[in-house]
């Protein structure tokens, strides 16, 4: 169907490859491919796709770059949807920054919300166990100044 000539099968035909895929590398490759050719409907369901494949990778970036790349094609099919998805990227890349910045350590006062917005953020991506530890973690600081701040944010909402 590429070989045709017939723009109308370039789409359709680069969504087909995506699926006869045998590896995920060549499966994104093809998604891309059909994110290019800019067709509200296949464009939409490959940025889906391949948004989704990135975010199993962690690549949050790179999937919130598909997306905003998606709606950025003029009468793009589910709108919402495609919101939805970069609104999950921006949640991943998100975690990550708190992660880091609880990395790095800081004042008391920034560990301590880092702490807490991580904490209150992963179970919004079903990753309850790993909050518990990021409070774990806060609770049983060796600075005692950061594990009472933890504890009061714990606790302000109980």
């Amino acid at each position: 169907a590429l070989g045709v000539g017939n723009s109308a099968y370039v789409p359709v035909a680069h969504m087909a490859l995506a699926r006869l895929a045998e590896g995920q590398r060549e499966a994104e490759e093809a998604l891309r491919a059909a994110l290019a050719t800019a067709d509200p409907e296949i464009a939409s369901s490959a940025a889906q796709r391949l948004a989704e494949l990135l975010l199993g990778e962690q690549e949050a970036g790179e999937a919130a770059g598909v997306l905003l790349e998606a709606l950025s094609v003029p009468d793009v099919a589910e709108v919402a949807r495609l919101r939805v998805l970069l609104g999950i990227a921006h949640l991943e890349l998100a975690c990550a920054e708190f992660a880091g910045a609880i990395e790095e350590g800081g004042d008391v006062e920034t560990g301590a919300l880092a702490i807490e917005l991580l904490a209150r953020t992963l179970p919004l991506r079903g990753r309850d166990e790993d909050a518990e530890q990021v409070w774990r973690y806060g609770l049983d600081s060796a600075d005692e100044d950061l594990a009472e701040d933890v504890r009061l944010r714990l606790n302000r909402d109980a």
